[in-house]
This record gives structure tokens, sequence and C-alpha cells, in this order.
């Protein structure tokens, strides 16, 4: 499901121009899905905010505060925090084979049933979320980067993210959310 508009003008203002800042501190990684072999045409720059019940950046309570207005648009009702992570994806050169080792779900394990994810455009970018049927084939939405939108899905849901072509970069968050059930 898409939701536009996610958060009030200033708070979407200030996630953009942190992330978006020549000083922001990006890691490289050239392993964009973890458990993955990597791909020697694609990698991306990712930011830890929060992982493994652990803040990892000074940046956390700013793009925490996303998760609230995240669940009054949703009306889920969350138990926890599982991850938050920027992910900067550059306009590189790849193969079509390259995007299919892209294709990947954020909880393998556990119960995943009880998780959600959501993706949150920093800007404006090419490089569509797809998300695909239970099969991995059959593409069920597809959304475009749009500074302040998001995506989310159920964390079991198979999905992919795709190289920008027309523009620079790709800059998202990506969240992990427990529900509350």
């Amino acid at each position: 499901m898409i939701i536009e508009k996610l958060l009030p003008q200033e708070l979407e203002d200030a996630v953009h121009k942190l992330m978006m800042s020549k000083s922001f501190p990006w890691q490289w990684n050239s392993e964009n899905i973890v458990p993955a072999t990597p791909d020697k045409d694609i990698f991306q720059m990712t930011h830890v905010f929060y992982l493994q019940r652990k803040v990892w950046s000074p940046h956390f309570n700013l793009v925490n505060a996303m998760v609230g207005y995240f669940v009054e648009k949703t009306g889920l009702k969350i138990k926890r925090v599982v991850r938050i992570k920027g992910n900067l994806l550059p306009n590189i050169a790849h193969t079509e084979a390259s995007l299919e080792n892209l294709i990947h779900t954020d909880m393998d394990i556990f119960n995943p049933a009880n998780f959600v994810s959501f993706v949150y455009y920093v800007t404006d970018s090419d490089g569509d979320t797809t998300v695909f049927n239970d099969d991995g084939k059959t593409v069920v939405l597809t959304s475009s980067p749009k500074k302040g939108n998001c995506v989310w899905f159920n964390s079991k849901t198979t999905h992919r993210s795709a190289v920008p072509k027309n523009y620079k970069r790709r800059v998202v968050i990506n969240f992990i959310l427990e529900l509350d059930l």
C-alpha cells in the first residue's frame, strides 16, 4: 500500500536535508541484501539508525519520529521497532540479472506475519520499489520514489528496488516494525 505525504512538511524537509547533506555518514555496502552473494554490478551506501535493539546513529530520534506518523496513517499497533536503515543506491551500470538478485524479503525467521516493512522515499527519483506475489514473479504493486511518500507491506512479502537511471541516486529509509497483535 502506498501512503502519500507521510510526514508534515517540516519533518519531511528535515529528513531530506539531513540525508542529502554532503556530511551525512554513509557506509559502503557491497551486499545489498543480506545474506546474499555480492553482486559485481550493484552496491549501495547504507546508514544504520537502529538495529538489534540498539541505537546506532545520532540521528535516530529524527527518523524514529516517523514511526508515529506511519501508525497514525495506517492504524496499525506497533510492538517495537526492529530496524531503521537508510539506503543510497547510485545510478550505476547494471544487468537485468543484478535486478533479479535484489529480490528478497525483510523477514524470513520468527513469525514474519507479525512484522511490517515500509520504505520511505527521502527524495524524488526513479528506481521503483516492486512488490511481488508469493511466487516472487507476479508483480502486485509498483511504487515510484516520490519525496515524502512511502510504500508498506508485510515483511515476508517478496520485493526489490531498482537502480535509478535518470537520477543520480535513490535515497530511502527502510523500516521493519513488529506488530502488536
